[in-house]
């Protein structure tokens, strides 16, 4: 049952622990509470493995390094340095 961000993923959780009848579907309080449990330690795991930046230059870094989120954007063009003249430099007048 891994981490389940909405109350829609829960129900479907939930509606696969449950037994139905003629009269509806039952779920055990104790399967609640299980689910229940397991959301707050996938919570706990995922606010401690991931720092939060102290400012937007860090943010930045942290986003490059994060692969997941890379994966869903483009890839940028490359970072080019400075251009260098192709012609011979100019004389100057004054020597």
């Amino acid at each position: 049952m891994g981490n389940l961000p909405t109350l829609d993923d829960a129900i479907r959780e939930l509606e696969k622990l449950s037994v139905h009848t003629s009269q509806g579907a039952y779920v055990k309080v104790e399967d609640v509470r299980k689910l229940m449990q397991e959301r707050q330690a996938a919570a706990q795991i995922e606010h401690k493995e991931s720092p939060q930046p102290k400012d937007m230059n860090q943010a930045k870094r942290m986003a490059m390094k994060d692969e997941n989120l890379i994966k869903q954007f483009p890839k940028p063009p490359p970072r080019l340095g400075k251009s260098i003249s192709a012609n011979e430099p100019q004389s100057s007048s004054r020597t």
